[in-house]
C-alpha cells in the first residue's frame, strides 16, 4: 500500500515525521479569515476534524482529550459555577463541562464560527453541550475576552490550536496573566500544553511560563495519550493559587466516572506521574 495512492490525508509534524489517514469522503471544506477548516469521513478514525492541515478531531480519540481536559480540574474544584473555554469551538469541552449540576454558566469563546458551525453540523454528539441553556458561544479574541475580568470564573479551560495564526497569543504571559486575574481565590486553570516529545520547547515554555505567572509550585502538567496528536504524548498544565492538584483528592460532583469512557480516579493519579525526560524539560 502506498501513501502516494489518493484518498489519504497527511499531517506533517517536521520534516522528518507525519500521520496519515485514509478517508473514504471529503464532507466539508471552507476557509474563513482565520484558518482553512476540512471535515473527513474515515473508516478507522471516523470523522476527523482538520484545521489548517492538522488533527483537531477524530471521533476514535476525542474522548481522551476532553475528558482529560474537563474532569481532573472539575473533580478537585467540587462545586465548580462559572466556567469559561477560550478556543475549543468544537465544543467538546462544553459537552464534558455540562455534565456537571453545579454548573450555572459556560461561556465558549472561540474566534472562528465556521469551526462551531461546521461541528454542529458533522459532529452533532461531540457539540451537543452547545443545546444546553447554560451554554453562550461567543465568537471573538479570547485573550481579549478574558482581559475583561477580576475574579470571576470558577474555571478556565484553554482548549487552544499550536501556537501559529490566531493561537499565538494563547501562549504569551500577558494572557496568563489575565487567566491568573479572571479567577476566583478558589479556582483553577487548566490549559493544554502540547506534546512533550515533539514539542518540548514549546511545552517547556509554556510550563515555565505559567510558572512564572502563578507560582513554581502552582502550575503542574498531567498527561495522557491521543494518538492522533504528534508524538501521542500530550500534556495539559493544571494551575491555580487554592488547589494543589499534586496532593488534594478528587470530591464528590455529582458526575459518576463510570459514566466517562477515559477518566476516572486512578486515571487522574497516573497522569501526575511525570517520566524523567519530562522532569527534566522543567
Amino acid at each position: 500500500m502506498s501513501l502516494n495512492e489518493k484518498n489519504w490525508f497527511t499531517e506533517a509534524y517536521n520534516d522528518a515525521t507525519a500521520f496519515s489517514v485514509r478517508y473514504s469522503r471529503k464532507l466539508f471544506d471552507k476557509t474563513s479569515e482565520f484558518q482553512r477548516v476540512e471535515i473527513f469521513e474515515t473508516d478507522i478514525m471516523g470523522r476527523v476534524l482538520i484545521l489548517n492541515g492538522c488533527f483537531m478531531v477524530t471521533e476514535k480519540d476525542t474522548f481522551i482529550y476532553h475528558e482529560m481536559l474537563v474532569h481532573p480540574a472539575m473533580s478537585l474544584i467540587g462545586n465548580a459555577r462559572k466556567v469559561v473555554i477560550i478556543g475549543g469551538g468544537d465544543a467538546g469541552a462544553v459537552t464534558e463541562i455540562v455534565k456537571y449540576p453545579s454548573v450555572e454558566s459556560v461561556i465558549l469563546c472561540e474566534i472562528d464560527p465556521l469551526v462551531v458551525s461546521s461541528c454542529k453540523e458533522y459532529f452533532p454528539a461531540l457539540s451537543a453541550g452547545l443545546n444546553d441553556p447554560r451554554v453562550e458561544v461567543l465568537n471573538e479574541d479570547g485573550a481579549a475576552f478574558i482581559s475583561r475580568f477580576n475574579e470571576e470564573f470558577d474555571l478556565v479551560l484553554v482548549d487552544s490550536t499550536d501556537p501559529v495564526g490566531p493561537g499565538v497569543t494563547l501562549y504569551e504571559i500577558p494572557f496568563y496573566e489575565n487567566i491568573k486575574r479572571s479567577l476566583k481565590k478558589t479556582g483553577a486553570a487548566v490549559l493544554q500544553t502540547e506534546s512533550p516529545l515533539f514539542m518540548a520547547d514549546v511545552f517547556s515554555e509554556s510550563v515555565k511560563k505559567l510558572r512564572n505567572v502563578f507560582g513554581e509550585d502552582k502550575a503542574n502538567p498531567y498527561l495522557t495519550v491521543i494518538p492522533s496528536y504528534p508524538g501521542g504524548m500530550w500534556s495539559f498544565t493544571f494551575c491555580s493559587e487554592s488547589i494543589d492538584i499534586l496532593t488534594s483528592l478528587p470530591r464528590d460532583t455529582g458526575v459518576s466516572t463510570k459514566d466517562l469512557r477515559y477518566y476516572n480516579a486512578d486515571v487522574h493519579r497516573a497522569a501526575l506521574a511525570l517520566p524523567n525526560f519530562v522532569r527534566q524539560l522543567l
